[in-house]
């Protein structure tokens, strides 16, 4: 009797593991290839290339070749600001006036560039992108 106990014990012990090691149950979804890719990192904005063209095509260095003691004709400057400080804050797009100053609701003044026409989100978001990738002289 004992023989007989100890294989039914075996045999239940072995359903139990077979049955507890499976503990998703087949509720996992299987991996497909049609899932989207992981969102890759923004590439780097260069203001040499890209920013200062910007500011060209839309007037701003024109106007602010000292207007309000702000010049935007080379990094440094935008860095150094005018009257109302620095245009731009390294890392803080949000908090820096050259990208408040471009927004429908500029905290002072006109909204730029001043009478229009506004600038789209599309290059406001360039200009955004490189004030939060360091506002670097590149």
């Amino acid at each position: 009797m004992t023989n007989r106990s100890s294989r039914i014990y075996a045999l239940s012990f072995t359903t139990l593991l077979i049955i507890s090691g499976c503990s998703d149950m087949g509720t996992e979804a299987p991996t497909t290839s049609s899932q989207p890719p992981p969102p890759s990192p923004t590439p780097e904005v260069s203001y040499l290339q890209q920013v200062r063209p910007i500011l060209q095509r839309h007037g701003c260095i024109s106007c602010h070749g000292g207007s309000g003691g702000l010049f935007v004709e080379t990094q440094a400057q935008i860095l150094q600001g005018g009257l109302h400080g620095p245009a731009v804050k390294p890392g803080k797009a949000d908090s820096s006036l050259i990208i408040q100053k471009l927004s429908t609701v500029p905290p002072f003044g006109d909204r730029m560039p001043q009478g229009g026409p506004y600038l789209p989100d599309s290059t406001i978001q360039v200009i955004r992108s490189w004030i939060n990738q360091g506002a670097k002289n590149n």
